[in-house]
């Protein structure tokens, strides 16, 4: 069978790589704090309509840095993908994905509890 050679990342690209995937651990680890703190409210019969609205937000983001992760990961790993691509799905998952979440819940806080 043949098989076609990829090449190989370069030293630079392999440090800025995980250093890159490694910055997804920051954006993940508060995500999942306010998912816990506003899940234990809703698993102890807090039941605000904001706040299951929040808990989705916060889970499906999380749900999306783990696919990020896990994406870019194994493409890496299996060099079948671009530097460049890597590098964008990285900043999207590290900063492009908690500023949605972000806005998420603002948006959600504000329409539901305070009514504007």
């Amino acid at each position: 069978m043949l098989r076609v050679e990829t090449p190989q990342y370069a030293v630079w690209q392999r440090s800025l790589f995980w250093l890159g995937w490694l910055s997804l651990l920051i954006p993940g680890y508060f995500i999942s704090y306010g998912f816990t703190l506003v899940g234990s409210l809703v698993l102890s019969g807090y039941t605000e309509t904001v706040d299951l609205v929040l808990v989705l937000i916060m889970g499906t983001a999380l749900l999306e840095l783990l696919l990020i992760a896990i994406y870019t990961l194994t493409r890496f790993w299996f060099q079948e993908a671009s530097f460049g691509r890597l590098a964008l799905l990285l900043v999207l998952g590290a900063a492009g994905i908690p500023l949605a979440a972000l806005l998420g819940c603002v948006y959600a806080y504000a329409k539901l509890v305070l009514s504007m």
